[in-house]
């Protein structure tokens, strides 16, 4: 595996409403991940380091049409941070929100659904997204308003690039998926 040469961010973000969860269906068309499953988010850009939350909701409004407005207790929960085989270094920043009605907007980079998350097992989700996915439902449920510290966890590949990730809590206490 080279070393990591190149830096990139991206935000993932899970919007609740009634317990159901809003996730994005890539489009086929995509060189990244076609046809697999993953929250709404985009590329943080290279001016909007200072401000994450706000690349999070262009990224939400460029593919769902929401605003702040729409979403109460916009969050961020969890950072992930890994270096993929290819030698980019990778830092994803997932937030979580509810929204007041179930709609479903059009999204240009694919379908948009709302899913249960009995359902998560039945996708094929990001690889990055799979595990970190669920930690942000029990997020939500356990600290609606977004009170508790922000997650950091560490993603790894194995040997055979296969992916695995280590999350620490807020009390220092390790988790391996």
């Amino acid at each position: 595996m080279p070393s990591p040469n190149q830096f990139e961010a991206y935000s993932v973000i899970l919007l609740e409403h009634g317990g159901r969860f809003l996730l994005l269906k890539r489009s086929p068309a995509r060189a990244f991940a076609p046809n697999r499953w993953t929250g709404i988010g985009g590329r943080v850009e290279a001016g909007e380091f200072g401000d994450l939350k706000a690349s999070a909701l262009r990224e939400l409004h460029e593919e769902a049409s929401f605003t702040l407005a729409d979403v109460e207790n916009f969050t961020l929960r969890r950072t992930l941070f890994l270096a993929r085989p290819d030698g980019i270094f990778i830092w994803l920043v997932y937030f979580t929100g509810s929204l007041a009605a179930q709609t479903t907007p059009d999204c240009p980079e694919g379908t948009l659904a709302w899913k249960e998350p009995h359902e998560f097992a039945g996708l094929d989700i990001i690889g990055t997204s799979r595990p970190v996915l669920s930690l942000l439902v029990e997020d939500q449920a356990r600290d609606p308003q977004g009170l508790e510290r922000v997650h950091v966890g560490v993603g790894v590949y194995d040997s055979s690039e296969n992916y695995h990730h280590i999350l620490w809590d807020s009390d220092g206490n390790v988790s391996r998926h």
